[in-house]
């Protein structure tokens, strides 16, 4: 599969999104991003390359007819698939747009979660760890100066809600995955608990 990121960062267009037509790929817009998607085979490469330019072409063509900008320099290409799968894909699978050439990313940010073409959230969850202990490794130096209470509402709100954003995205990822955000909240645990480090944190 196919994913184009493309970003219209002039708000007059937010007016226009709707107007705008592809002949072969998707389109779907949330505020001032536009993605377009395809799905192919690996042995759909070639065509495939020609229709998403192809509409690339119309896109580009309807934002010059409306006076309307795009940052090619923030458009994006990712291809989904098996590792497998990915694999095939040629090097000579290529996008252009404004004269800049497009090649798939390894991972993409997008509204705020890591996407890698293997769709396993490794480096989504590495990052939102990393982010969380350091969160907890703060307020443990200072969990003296808050009651319980206020210890849980800090947790909820600069830990917990980072763990549950877009979990309904990521949550087929690996158990080695899930371990590691079991090791955040465990660590939230002991610090509400007042435990030491090796002490026994309940599974709920």
């Amino acid at each position: 599969m196919a994913y184009l990121k493309e970003a219209f960062w002039d708000p007059c267009c937010l007016a226009y999104m709707s107007m705008m037509s592809t002949s072969k790929c998707p389109t779907e817009s949330y505020v001032d991003d536009t993605k377009m998607y395809m799905c192919f085979s690996d042995k759909e490469c070639d065509s495939t390359m020609l229709f998403i330019n192809e509409d690339l072409e119309r896109i580009r063509n309807w934002c010059f007819q409306n006076l309307l900008l795009i940052y090619p320099g923030k458009t994006q290409l990712m291809v989904y698939g098996s590792r497998r799968m990915v694999a095939k894909l040629p090097k000579c699978f290529q996008l252009s747009l404004l004269g800049k050439t497009l090649s798939p990313n390894e991972s993409i940010k997008d509204l705020g979660v890591t996407f890698d073409c293997n769709l396993n959230f490794n480096e989504h969850i590495i990052k939102v760890s990393a982010q969380c202990m350091s969160a907890l490794g703060q307020i443990n130096r200072v969990k003296h100066v808050f009651n319980e209470e206020l210890l849980i509402t800090i947790i909820n709100s600069l830990v917990f809600s980072k763990l549950s954003y877009c979990s309904s995205v990521w949550s087929t990822t690996s158990e080695g995955n899930i371990k590691k955000l079991q090791s955040v909240q465990n660590f939230a645990a002991r610090i509400i608990g007042e435990l030491r480090k090796y002490d026994h944190v309940p599974q709920s």
